[in-house]
């Protein structure tokens, strides 16, 4: 069995009919039935007949594409499908059939028939080479090198609640969210430089919605002008966003939208839309990528505000783990000071609103937490700081009793009645090394009378 990533349609346009009708589908449709092309030879020169001008390496490149959904894919393989917002629809692949007059939005003729599975796959949930894999701009591409892995998300292998807050670019789009407007568009531009280009700011008046420019020059025998406007916000982007950006651009210039969040499905078809100039969109995922690709070139003081370090692995995401602010902090300066545990009563969780929702408030419990065992019959009480754009200590509640959880050495803590709700919160104040990575030892009182986690921490 192999995996494929199909795109149907700029933005996943026709993913909802193909959904609906259960199929996947490809355009060229200048080019007959593969069924009566048996080679690459064939479906070469057929391609090359038609009116899509394309050069002889171009056309290489889209008969290998043509041939591969046609010819190398067989029943029984699986197929991913991006339908927005960082979801992914996946499917057992059928047979080829040619649709001469095709009915409903989506024109394109070369098919398969495809049992899309129930659950889809969110990007969030995979890991960084596997989000890089997925940014491929073919059509349709193969995803075998990440088989594991895509065997494991199908399966629903996927973070618990108390892990999620956890992964690596959850961590660096939680150091990204400390940074203000303009703060982060100094981030953007020294990001840029790291992959080579020559960057600067706009000011904030009169900049036509630019925010950094760019320009990397190929050893003078090539120059391109790269326009990029952020978006430091929580909500998606839509596609008015792209229209003004695309709007800004200069003769042969290029245009980058850059976020923390996400980009709406319309945002992503207009982005790609054919007949107009490309916009590039990097989602927050994306960024966080970027980031740690080149992580070792990034400024220290940035490097200290993500609040990871790197290990020896293979895969890139997996090359950091989370500092553990449960055993240390970090100044803020950013050196990393002792933490005296000697009396505590309450362990304070950092927590995603639908992990805190679905498991904290309606279940009355959270799980798969790392703990000391000797530390266990101390904990009396659990608060949740939610990350951002909360950023607070919001809830806490009395422990009923803390337990193993399932065969992993982890424990699972059960409250006692409702949580309570904090009033008022306990934010997260300037020292944004404070943020909880990783669970943390604290005092009940001080989180009662504390309004900044420096109070919680006896941090000034």
């Amino acid at each position: 069995m192999s995996y494929y990533l199909i795109r149907i349609g700029e933005g996943a346009k026709y993913i909802k009919e193909a959904r609906a009708k259960q199929f996947i589908a490809i355009g060229w449709g200048e080019v007959m039935d593969l069924g009566k092309l048996d080679n690459l030879d064939r479906i070469k020169d057929a391609l090359s007949k038609t009116s899509y001008e394309y050069n002889t390496t171009q056309t290489a490149i889209q008969a290998g594409q043509i041939y591969r959904f046609g010819k190398e894919m067989t029943p029984g393989d699986k197929v991913l499908s991006p339908l927005g917002k960082g979801e992914y629809l996946v499917g057992d692949v059928g047979e080829y059939y040619f649709e001469e007059n095709p009915l409903g939005d989506c024109p394109y003729k070369h098919r398969r028939r495809v049992k899309w599975l129930e659950n889809t796959l969110k990007k969030e949930d995979m890991s960084t080479n596997l989000s890089y894999a997925l940014g491929a701009i073919l059509t349709i591409c193969s995803l075998d090198k990440y088989a594991d892995e895509l065997d494991a998300l199908i399966a629903g292998e996927t973070y618990t609640p108390a892990e999620k807050p956890q992964k690596i670019r959850d961590i660096i789009l939680e150091g990204l969210k400390q940074l203000d407007g303009k703060e982060f568009e100094i981030f953007i531009r020294h990001v840029l430089e790291i992959i080579g280009f020559t960057a600067e700011t706009t000011p904030y008046v009169s900049d036509r919605g630019i925010d950094v420019n760019g320009t990397l020059d190929a050893e003078g025998l090539a120059s391109v002008t790269l326009r990029v406007q952020v978006k430091r916000v929580s909500s998606s982007i839509g596609n008015k966003h792209v229209l003004a950006l695309r709007g800004a651009l200069g003769q042969g210039e290029h245009g980058c939208l850059i976020t923390i969040s996400s980009f709406t499905s319309s945002a992503l078809e207009e982005a790609e839309a054919p007949g107009k100039v490309l916009i590039k969109l990097i989602d927050g995922n994306d960024l966080a990528g970027i980031i740690l690709k080149h992580f070792d070139e990034v400024d220290e003081p940035y490097r200290q505000r993500f609040g990871i370090r790197r290990k020896k692995d293979f895969n890139i995401e997996e090359q950091f783990e989370p500092i553990d602010s449960g055993s240390q902090e970090v100044d803020q300066k950013g050196e990393t000071v002792s933490q005296d545990q000697a009396g505590f009563d309450t362990l304070i969780c950092p927590a995603k609103s639908d992990g805190f929702r679905n498991a904290f408030i309606e279940q009355k419990a959270w799980w798969a937490v790392r703990l000391s065992a000797k530390h266990i019959k101390d904990i009396k009480y659990i608060a949740m700081y939610q990350v951002a754009p909360i950023s607070a200590i919001t809830h806490y509640a009395e422990v009923d009793r803390i337990e193993p959880y399932k065969n992993t050495q982890k424990y699972i803590i059960h409250i006692k009645g409702d949580p309570r709700e904090l009033r008022p919160q306990v934010i997260l104040g300037d020292n944004i090394y404070l943020v909880p990575q990783a669970p943390r030892y604290a005092i009940l009182k001080d989180i009662l009378n504390a309004k900044t986690l420096g109070d919680v921490f006896n941090k000034k």
